[in-house]
């Protein structure tokens, strides 16, 4: 029950149920509950180096096994906050360490996207996107470090055959698909997993970082980072998806090594 207050507490000051999001203030002695359950944060002030090594060690202290068994528990459980983990590893699982480079008409790192000075971090708002939608910044150093640094501090659930059945059907599912457009990947899962629409297309989007959605002319991110000056996007303006997802297309398939790489152990 504790648990479940100061996830209240995190989600009222974000997220109203009738408007969507919002930002409010939160009283004094709530935010330091929440803070006591491991759930709000005081914000942090991290340079681009800083969070460059923060993310990699993070990347480096937890076993490709824990982020895969934790995703395959989610898909029953839709603990979305275990969901994020795997996301963030595959996009972490080969950033390289480095320094600062100017990206052209922007203040943002040509290789990772974050910034040079040390600035402070809203760790609040990247922990009730983790909660509330599974992540949406897997991409960012950032998040990376701060996903996988809670995650690590949780007891994990065991995934069961009915996750890896599940798992199944959505690789499947998207198989299936020989044309079309990348949203109709997430009605084609639909039948396969309990949640809502915003939920599978997170996970359309963790098998874009995973790898498992082929995209022509692009390494999988865990054989090799894809710098985010070398990232493409499609040309449909009202997509929202982001990179390398937002350019799959259901003709393209899925790698199978890719799925061996993340799944095999569990697939029949």
């Amino acid at each position: 029950m504790t648990e479940k207050r100061a996830l209240k507490i995190l989600f009222d000051k974000y997220w109203s149920p009738a408007k969507g999001w919002q930002r409010n203030s939160v009283p004094e002695e709530d935010f330091e509950f929440a803070k006591t359950m491991g759930v709000m944060f005081d914000d942090i002030s991290l340079n681009h180096d800083e969070i460059i090594q923060r993310a990699i060690a993070q990347c480096n202290s937890i076993a490709k096994t824990q982020v895969v068994d934790a995703f395959l528990s989610s898909l029953s459980t839709r603990r979305l906050d275990l969901r994020s983990a795997l996301g963030s590893f595959a996009c972490g699982y080969k950033l390289p360490l480095h320094k600062f480079i100017t990206q052209e008409g922007s203040v943002t790192c040509s290789i990772c996207s974050e910034v040079s000075a040390a600035n402070l971090i809203d760790l609040n708002v990247l922990n009730f996107e983790r909660h509330k939608f599974g992540g949406v910044r897997h991409l960012q150093p950032s998040y990376i470090y701060l996903d996988l640094s809670l995650f690590s501090k949780v007891i994990l659930p065991k995934s069961t055959d009915f996750d890896v059945k599940i798992i199944e059907n959505i690789l499947d599912s998207l198989a299936g698909l020989t044309e079309g457009k990348l949203s109709d990947a997430e009605k084609a899962i639909k039948n396969s997993i309990k949640g809502n629409k915003n939920e599978r297309a997170q996970i359309i989007t963790t098998m874009g970082y995973c790898g498992i959605l082929n995209v022509p002319d692009y390494e999988s991110l865990y054989k090799s980072y894809t710098p985010c000056s070398e990232r493409e996007y499609s040309a449909y303006s009202k997509s929202d998806w982001p990179f390398p997802a937002d350019l799959w297309l259901p003709k393209y398939g899925l790698n199978q090594d890719a799925i061996q790489f993340w799944f095999g152990e569990y697939l029949s």
